[in-house]
């Protein structure tokens, strides 16, 4: 059969979902299978589909635009149906950097990366392409630890845990930003050892990303152990080691941090849209959080906005961002909201899903389009 030049492959259709004009994904292959890795717990496919060819990354390097406020990032694969890969294994890296930096000269191009690529010969490689951000994910500085968590054998690991431990300090000593991730495994590891990575990489960068481990409800026991973290005991330390430490430690699902949410214009427009009952559908995450906020503004508004929490059976386990939730989450959740509201006299008029669950399409990471939720209930669903 004749390849149709017309038809998108999957890293095209994934970034033209996403409606990314900076986000260049190249790879679902990588040489660590680290134990938390979401691919070995999705309860649907996800696709791993190796190096993404030269000629096609040339098609996705046409729509990154110059005038991007933002870095180009060089290995996302969002909104996530495609497993994300090691960029730098990818056997075009060097050919890609360069035409990366023909289509966007000065543009930042960001990577993340496990640094077990990252030698000295490699790191003056790529000098002719800065301006380069590492996003390096570095979960322990001790040897045996780091060899768990990336899932190396002591004897296979030793070369590759130097490798990424001395990177830090030759992308400083040749100008790249450099920033860390650090998955906190507390129960693995210790708050010690945890504590000795952050005060280590303080040293190379002020800027840690940190993302607290989830797991599924296909976890086997002995790692949902390991991966069971207490969300405010982790905030609360790491309040502690920002100021000890001088360090930025961006927690992203910190229970204890206060949300960006600024639900007054879309209450108002639901309001001059003549809905009265408003039910606005939020993660378990964000769900008490965001209702103090509703019922802040509530005086404010004439109609009425009630908060319904979802909670996400597709995966179960500790998920419980909105990211996640799919279709089917919402579907069971407003069934059983319509029947309850309709128990005490409440006629919900109009439905708000968050729209961080969604592609530009409509579609959740299954591929269901939310407008089958209108068909089925007959009513308004916004994005939000």
């Amino acid at each position: 059969m004749k390849h149709n030049p017309l038809s998108l492959s999957q890293y095209m259709y994934e970034t033209v979902a996403a409606g990314a004009t900076n986000q260049l994904p190249i790879s679902s292959v990588c040489n660590a299978s680290c134990i938390f890795c979401s691919n070995n717990m999705n309860p649907f496919h996800i696709h791993r589909i190796g190096f993404r060819s030269l000629d096609d990354v040339k098609k996705g390097i046409a729509l990154l635009d110059p005038n991007t406020k933002t870095e180009i990032r060089l290995g996302d694969s969002l909104p996530g149906r495609i497993s994300e890969g090691e960029a730098l294994l990818h056997p075009d890296i060097l050919t890609i950097l360069k035409l990366v930096r023909e289509k966007v000269p000065g543009k930042v191009i960001q990577v993340n990366t496990n640094g077990t690529l990252l030698t000295k010969d490699f790191i003056e490689s790529l000098i002719p392409f800065k301006p380069m951000k590492f996003t390096i994910s570095y979960h322990s500085d001790n040897f045996e630890h780091w060899c768990k968590i990336f899932n190396f054998a002591p004897t296979q690991g030793r070369e590759k845990y130097e490798t990424a431990r001395n990177c830090f300090f030759l992308l400083k000593k040749n100008e790249f930003v450099v920033e860390a991730t650090i998955v906190p495994l507390p129960t693995l590891v210790g708050y010690d050892d945890l504590e000795n990575t952050i005060k280590s990489l303080r040293c190379y960068t002020k800027n840690i990303l940190v993302y607290a481990p989830g797991f599924s409800k296909l976890v086997n026991p002995e790692l949902k152990k390991i991966l069971n973290v207490d969300y405010y005991e982790l905030s609360k330390f790491l309040k502690t080691m920002i100021k000890k430490y001088k360090v930025s430690l961006s927690f992203f699902t910190d229970p204890l941090k206060p949300l960006d949410f600024f639900p007054h214009s879309f209450m108002m427009r639901s309001c001059d849209s003549n809905f009265k009952n408003v039910s606005w559908l939020f993660s378990k995450a964000a769900y008490k959080r965001c209702k103090k906020i509703l019922e802040g503004y509530a005086s404010y508004v004439p109609n009425n906005h009630y908060a319904v929490q979802v909670d996400n059976k597709t995966y179960g386990g500790n998920i419980s961002v909105a990211g996640l939730l799919t279709t089917d989450d919402f579907d069971k959740t407003i069934g059983r909201t319509l029947n309850e509201f309709a128990g005490k006299d409440v006629k919900i008029d109009l439905i708000i899903l968050p729209r961080i669950a969604f592609d530009r399409y409509g579609d959740d990471l299954k591929g269901c389009n939310y407008s089958t939720l209108t068909e089925k209930y007959k009513i308004p669903i916004w994005l939000g």
